[in-house]
């Protein structure tokens, strides 16, 4: 009698072969770097869709964009920005190596948590706009006026705004000094990477213009899509 014909005995499952977890691992790899691209895409066309914010966010403008303001604000700004956030904090930490890791370790942290609070931030935002904006909510010139006493209380979400801004920031920068010295980037682009965060984190772009902000956000895109590419790199190159 074999051990498979005697009462009560388990045979273990075979275990998977490697090659075949290896190439789960590579699928689930490129699929997150797709993500990333695809939010990345989104929030872009979200950004530059929706009208220029110079600290007040004007009636007429949210009016004119009719009911799309709000889904448009739900379903593809806000998920975005924390997709984006949280891919780029995985690959942050795929870029992680030697002692420097814990530089990277610490960096996603931040920009992933910092992130996501980011995008819940702006997408609360938007909510009481919308509605104020809407006929069918409030009559135009009550809606003016609710825009008026928003806008004047605009100031309470600044500490979230700024304080989860800083925390990306920070967040990528700690990253592109532990690539920087780890040597999973390019040393050209890690410290490309950390002047842009140095200069766009230090200097109010919004006071130079729509032309400087435009060009400081496409930077940040190029720049989360290079640790992504990066970090694919670094990963597969592991198995």
């Amino acid at each position: 009698m074999t051990a498979s014909e005697l009462p009560g005995t388990v045979i273990p499952p075979a275990a998977e072969p490697v090659p075949a977890r290896s190439a789960q691992r590579r699928v689930a790899l490129v699929g997150l770097f797709v993500l990333l691209l695809v939010s990345l895409a989104g929030r872009t066309g979200f950004a530059f869709w929706e009208p220029p914010f110079d600290g007040t966010v004007r009636y007429d403008d949210v009016r004119a964009l009719g009911g799309a303001y709000w889904p448009m604000n739900l379903y593809l700004g806000g998920p975005g920005y924390a997709v984006s956030w949280v891919a780029c904090a995985v690959f942050l930490v795929l870029l992680a190596r030697g002692r420097a890791g814990v530089l990277n370790l610490a960096g996603a942290l931040l920009a992933g948590i910092g992130g996501i609070l980011f995008a819940l931030t702006i997408t609360a935002e938007a909510l009481p706009f919308a509605y104020a904006a809407d006929p069918a909510v409030l009559p135009e010139a009550e809606g003016r006026q609710l825009f008026d006493v928003l806008n004047a209380h605009l100031g309470q979400l600044l500490p979230a705004i700024i304080g989860t801004q800083v925390a990306i920031a920070l967040g990528v920068l700690f990253a592109l000094i532990g690539t920087l010295i780890s040597k999973t980037m390019p040393r050209p682009l890690s410290i490309a990477g950390i002047a842009y965060v140095v200069v766009f984190a230090g200097l109010p772009t919004g006071s130079l213009g729509a032309v400087a902000v435009a060009a400081g956000y496409l930077l940040q895109v190029a720049l989360i899509a290079a640790i992504g590419w990066y970090g694919l790199r670094t990963a597969l190159g592991r198995h």
